[in-house]
């Protein structure tokens, strides 16, 4: 007698099951945030009390702080209130006229502005300013250990008590970023404080600029995933965009719109790589994950010979030639933010810019939902007449481009020269960032500014080493550590898409 096998039908897509999936996902990260405050509490509010830390908030020129006159400071702040006031009240909003269609766009727009035009002038009458130059600031580092422990395990018991929806991802990223922050404040703890300082806004400017090609990475794996095929040939696609869009630049020795073309150069290659992907994965039906390691490691083997047989013999092609700087006129000159997000290379706006249309496009217009379509249920937008295999070959390819100007953003972005596996395994983070931005731009944007934190942390604490008593070999290993994180799970449940990584078949 044979017994039938159980067949396993897959959850249904239900509200009701995604405010249950949501639920569990806030309790976890409420539960990671107490740890977190906990650990913040037991360390570094455990430094001696006569340990303090001075932090330098100045970055360059541009953190000059705009200054106004005493009287004249109740203007903005009032103008500022009375944009906050209808972002932030639903009584406020009634006064608002009607052809005014007050979305969350308008009302972010109004709390950034709101909020600046408030936080200025009472930042002034603070004197927090010198001569129109941020002070630095001194504090306690067993205070500050206490204090921003205990804001974490409040905010990580409200996460977890009433099981907030939208805010739990925002939190959970605030907390990490005040984790590190705090541990930034320990490490530069000293009792000379005159000497030893923190660079605190040049470690977060560093850290946006790090971030970049991990922007462009994560961006490339969720319009590839979106559609239905797993790119693992990120890392391929940056190394391919690295030496190529550094050879061309120095091929022209950096004149005219060289630079322009190298990063052009990058992003064609990577789309051709990302063409290589669709061909054999949509028309052969050949297994994605492996297709992917083959493109890596032909790109791997293809850029070793280039770097070793050419670049070491014709040195003038393996040149640094920096993108140009641009400050963006008033934005960079906003204290802290401004020459952390608007004093950057070309390549750092491309990247945010990026972001943000791939977000309505993905989300607000036809295509995006057609390309949504065929990643989560192929067969029924099949139906209705969208062509599965041209929405996938299109995002695909339009992924490698995205993945290629990654590439560029190690060598020309900065200005420094190709150097073999100096892409370091990044593509591969860049598809664990997309996992903990869950498939989604803004998510992606967020975990690659943590990533890159995290980063440009472990480059900046060698001035810190004979007060370090982690090994920095330990600090180095936080990006890979953070993607073990996201990969197993620990930062909640994550549904991909239903069809990512299965082949489309009309039978």
């Amino acid at each position: 007698m044979s017994i039938a096998p159980e067949i396993v039908t897959p959850e249904i897509v239900t509200l009701q099951n995604l405010r249950r999936i949501t639920r569990e996902r806030a309790l976890g990260y409420g539960i990671t945030l107490i740890l977190i405050g906990v650990l913040e509490v037991l360390w570094f509010g455990g430094a001696g009390s006569a340990l303090k830390t001075t932090i330098e908030l100045g970055y360059n020129s541009s953190t000059a702080m705009p200054s106004i006159t005493s009287a004249l400071r109740v203007i903005p702040l009032l103008i500022g209130l009375l944009l906050l006031a209808p972002a932030v009240s639903h009584a406020a909003r009634e006064f608002i006229p009607e052809r005014l269609k007050f979305t969350k766009g308008v009302r972010n727009f109004f709390i950034i502005v709101g909020g600046y035009l408030v936080i200025w002038p009472i930042v002034l009458w603070l004197g927090v300013n010198s001569d129109g130059a941020l002070r630095t600031l001194t504090i306690p580092v067993s205070t500050t250990g206490y204090v921003v422990g205990i804001l974490t395990v409040v905010a990580g018991i409200l996460l977890a008590w009433r099981r907030f929806d939208r805010g739990a991802s925002p939190l959970l990223y605030a907390g990490l970023i005040v984790f590190m922050l705090g541990f930034l404040v320990w490490v530069a703890r000293g009792s000379n404080v005159s000497g030893l300082h923190l660079q605190l806004t040049g470690i977060l400017a560093a850290a946006v600029a790090a971030a970049t090609f991990l922007i462009f990475g994560s961006l490339s794996g969720t319009l590839c995933e979106r559609s239905g095929v797993v790119n693992i040939a990120i890392e391929g696609q940056f190394m391919t965009g690295a030496i190529s869009s550094v050879m061309v630049v120095s091929a022209m020795n950096g004149t005219g719109i060289s630079k322009l073309l190298g990063v052009l150069v990058a992003g064609i290659l990577g789309s051709l790589l990302g063409w290589v992907l669709a061909v054999m994965s949509l028309r052969y039906k050949a297994n994605q994950i492996i297709v992917g390691i083959v493109i890596v490691a032909f790109c791997t083997a293809v850029t070793q010979f280039i770097m070793f047989q050419v670049l070491d013999t014709h040195q003038n092609l393996n040149g640094a030639y920096p993108l140009p700087v641009w400050a963006i006129p008033f934005f960079s000159h906003i204290p802290i933010i401004g020459p952390i997000l608007f004093d950057q290379n070309v390549l750092v706006y491309v990247a945010i810019l990026g972001v943000v249309i791939a977000n309505i496009a993905l989300f607000r217009t036809r295509w995006g939902l057609r390309v949504r379509s065929v990643g989560e249920k192929p067969i029924a937008a099949e139906t209705v007449g969208v062509s599965v295999t041209r929405m996938r070959y299109g995002a695909v390819i339009l992924g490698g481009f995205v993945a290629g100007l990654g590439g560029a953003a190690f060598t020309i972005g900065p200005g420094t020269n190709f150097t073999f596996g100096m892409t370091n395994g990044y593509g591969y983070i860049a598809l664990a960032i997309m996992i903990f931005g869950r498939w989604r731009p803004y998510g992606a944007l967020m975990a690659s500014l943590l990533f890159g934190f995290t980063i440009a942390l472990s480059a900046n604490l060698n001035i810190y080493l004979n007060q370090l008593v982690i090994p920095q070999q330990f600090i180095s290993m936080l990006p890979y550590v953070i993607t073990i994180a996201a990969v197993a799970g620990l930062v909640g449940r994550i549904r991909p898409p239903a069809a990512d990584g299965v082949p489309f078949s009309r039978e």
